[in-house]
């Protein structure tokens, strides 16, 4: 009903709008449109229902929309009157040569077209700033009422007033429920007159036909089609999952549609009775539809088709909670509309509520211990599969469930009754816009990586794009579709506390005021609003950053130290911005923190300096990027691998494996010796001394032939061997190799002089020995 009314309302404004169109008489427009708002606001004053105040909502949007398409309309011949004036120039002045009268005739008739205009322009604008701030009264109307709703409390269920209550319109609220009852009885037998009896049999077979074979026929179709020619992979099972609840929700809905048909042929039903008839399929629309979506969800006789990731033994005792909660759904919203059509009495009502909440909660609450009863229950056999971890949004959404359950059955034992029906059908509504949401996400996030990914051969064919943007493009769609549909579920759970889309777009625009500190007005609802937006500000960016890192950037040609770079820069600028909104929301607008930051910059200057300076560096050592993550860095005694740049210090992970925090600043301020920034190749010196009398060219030769052996040398760029020096009696060779990696150095440097010892001993060339010096004292001569 929430998406229903949505659309309404969009339809609503497009009327509107060409309504707009069609009007010739602004002036009368604005009056009647003042006269509306000044009616409205009247009537806010006194005690006004919830459809009420959605009327008056819906007309006041309607007349913003209409002020505004009106100022936008005029806002263009306005600037075209400015431009023909602007040619005209300024009127002569006193003492100055007289210009032609034609031209003085039409500066003046331009004048006054242009002040009609921009009188126009100016009442369409101040009218729809009126009806914003009515609409936000209007809501907070709405918020009101529902809150009064909520915590009105009546006599306890287990307390003999409420019976006596409900026995004193007892005979009253049956005399109507009786009434009712003839006439359905009285249009039932009409439909089934002999002359009326084809029609009527003919809509009762259709319908059975329809909900028992054809929802059967057309499920083992279905399933056949997207076994048979889909091919396989995720889109298949979504797909599959999406047909289910369409066939449920058409073939069922539908059925009941052919039945009231036929036997409402020769307009057997009339008044009550036919909007008893109009409820009943709106019913059973709404309960097959969440009937099929458990099913489909569930999938408890094809494990295989599952889309969600259930365990089997849950799904299997599971299996009936889809029908009676769609049965308990088109039930309870056939009694709402019952007790509508027959006015029923409040303490009729109040009961009609306390059977749902009840009624809703031992369904839930009997789910729930289905659910532990599966998840409890030992494995058959030691081969058997133990049910996967519960993660931590599951556990908290079955602890919220419980929560609500305890809650329902509490508020309704104390006489809470409107709070218990509110919980319950809460419950149900986040369950079933939670579902929907989950199974349309993953529809189109398949549709977009089987038709639009690089795996889609037509895709790249028909489009010319490279497989790499076609990856990039499908990722875009699903999430953006994805925002989308987050926004929508958002909007129709929130429709049941009193508040619309509009109304939540309206809400956030207007965040933060109250008591006053100096000229900063806070209050703590505003408190509540800032931590709010906060908090689900950087979730939001945080899921962001986690999107970009895992699905988008390594689309990209990015290296992976750019993408590290990217993800950390947006996490400091969405900090920033969801700080702003979060200020915002407090109260405190740039120019009112003025004042606050001139104050705090002398302890940023002296306590904090520190902090700021390393936290600059870090946002330096991101844009300029002198080293970045992976690099191989000297830093003093600190060598090794950058893993991690963060706000105020960078990590490097030693040899060793140990890791070492260093300030930013220390990578900015100091000397830093980054091995691998223009060249990531790695050298092997090594320096060997060798005995005076020793061959050199063969122990060239051998050096040369050991680094070609290596599998680890590159032959690009080529090794070298030099004759260093003569130092005491002995050659001093120096051995230049390079590799891959400056990491490798180490390792190949050591396997290597292993190398070069053993073919310098197969081939007799000793290493120089130390020369050993004796002193004497020239005493012990004589």
């Amino acid at each position: 009903m929430s998406l229903f009314r949505v659309v309404f309302t969009v339809l609503l404004a497009l009327a509107s709008l060409r309504g707009l169109a069609q009007e010739q008489d602004p002036a009368r427009f604005f009056d009647d449109a003042r006269a509306q708002v000044a009616d409205i606001r009247k009537q806010l004053g006194g005690e006004v229902d919830d459809a009420q105040l959605t009327a008056f909502r819906d007309a006041v949007a309607a007349l913003a929309t209409r002020a505004d398409a009106l100022a936008t309309d005029r806002a263009p011949r306005l600037a075209a009157l400015d431009a023909r004036i602007a040619e005209l120039g300024e009127a002569p002045a006193k003492g100055a040569p007289a210009e032609a009268a034609d031209i003085t005739a039409q500066r003046n008739a331009l004048g006054k077209e242009r002040a009609a205009l921009d009188a126009e322009i100016k009442r369409a604008r101040l009218l729809a700033v009126d009806a914003q701030q009515l609409s936000g009264e209007i809501t907070e109307a709405r918020r009101a009422n529902f809150q009064a709703r909520l915590t009105r409390r009546t006599a306890t269920p287990l307390s003999p007033t409420f019976w006596r209550e409900l026995g004193g319109n007892l005979e009253r609220d049956g005399a109507r429920l009786a009434a009712l009852r003839d006439g359905l009885v009285t249009a039932l037998r009409d439909a089934f007159a002999p002359d009326n009896r084809s029609h009527a049999l003919a809509g009762l077979g259709l319908g059975l036909l329809l909900i028992v074979l054809g929802r059967w026929a057309a499920e083992r179709a279905l399933l056949g089609l997207t076994a048979g020619r889909m091919p396989q992979g995720r889109l298949r099972r979504s797909a599959h999952a999406v047909a289910v609840v369409a066939v449920a929700t058409l073939f069922t809905g539908g059925g009941a549609q052919a039945i009231v048909s036929g036997l409402d042929w020769h307009e057997a039903f009339s008044g009550a009775e036919k909007a008893f008839a109009r409820a009943l399929v709106g019913a059973v629309f709404f309960g097959s539809f969440v009937t099929g979506l458990g099913r489909a969800l569930l999938s408890a006789r094809r494990p295989s088709w599952r889309l969600a990731p259930i365990d089997d033994a849950i799904a299997a005792r599971l299996r009936l909670f889809p029908l009676l909660v769609g049965v308990l759904v088109a039930l309870s919203q056939l009694a709402k509309q019952v007790n509508s059509l027959v006015a029923a009495s409040l303490s009729a009502t109040i009961l009609t509520s306390l059977v749902v909440a009840v009624l809703y909660s031992v369904l839930i609450g009997w789910g729930l211990l289905r659910t532990a009863d599966a998840r409890g229950a030992a494995p058959a056999d030691d081969g058997a599969v133990a049910p996967p971890r519960r993660t931590l949004w599951v556990g908290l959404g079955i602890a919220a469930l419980w929560l609500g359950v305890l809650a329902t059955l509490f508020a309704a034992v104390f006489g809470y009754i409107a709070l218990a029906n509110q919980i319950a059908r809460q419950m149900v509504g986040v369950g079933i816009i939670v579902s929907a949401f989950y199974l349309l996400v993953h529809l189109v996030e398949d549709l977009c990586a089987s038709a639009l990914s690089s795996r889609a051969e037509w895709a790249e064919h028909a489009l010319g794009l490279e497989p790499r943007v076609l990856d990039q493009l499908a990722v875009l769609c699903s999430g953006a579709f994805r925002v989308c549909a987050v926004l929508l579920a958002l909007a129709a759970a929130l429709l049941p506390f009193g508040t619309g889309p509009a109304d939540l777009l309206a809400r956030l625009g207007q965040a933060g005021t109250g008591l006053k500190i100096g000229q900063i007005e806070v209050t703590p609802g505003a408190v509540v609003s800032a931590l709010a937006v906060f908090v689900f500000g950087l979730v939001a960016i945080r899921a962001l950053q986690r999107w970009l890192r895992e699905h988008y950037l390594p689309t990209t040609r990015l290296e992976p130290a750019m993408r590290s770079s990217v993800t950390t820069l947006l996490g400091y600028a969405g900090g920033v911005v969801v700080f702003a909104f979060a200020l915002s929301a407090l109260g405190l607008s740039v120019e009112r923190i003025a004042w606050v930051a001139s104050a705090l910059s002398v302890g940023i200057g002296f306590g904090l300096q520190a902090i700021v300076q390393n936290f600059v560096s870090g946002l330096i050592l991101l844009v300029e990027r002198p080293v970045k993550v992976g690099d191989w860095v000297v830093l003093g005694d600190t060598e090794g691998d950058i893993r991690r740049i963060n706000v105020r210090a960078t990590e490097i992970q030693m040899a060793d494996r140990s890791t070492v925090i260093v300030p930013n600043s220390e990578l900015i301020t100091k000397s830093v010796r980054n091995v691998t920034l223009a060249n990531a190749e790695g050298r092997v010196r090594i320096r060997l001394p060798m005995p005076l009398g020793s061959d050199a060219d063969r122990v060239r030769e051998i050096l040369f032939a050991a680094f070609a052996a290596h599998p680890g040398v590159l032959k690009t760029p080529t090794p070298s061997v030099l004759l260093d020096g003569i130092e005491g009696g002995t050659m001093v060779f120096i051995a230049v190799a390079y590799v891959t990696s400056p990491r490798q150095s180490s390792t190949v440097r050591s396997e290597l002089l292993f190398d070069i010892l053993a073919r310098l001993r197969a081939h007799s060339i000793a290493l120089s020995r130390p020369v050993a010096i004796q002193l004497r004292n020239p005493d012990d001569d004589g």
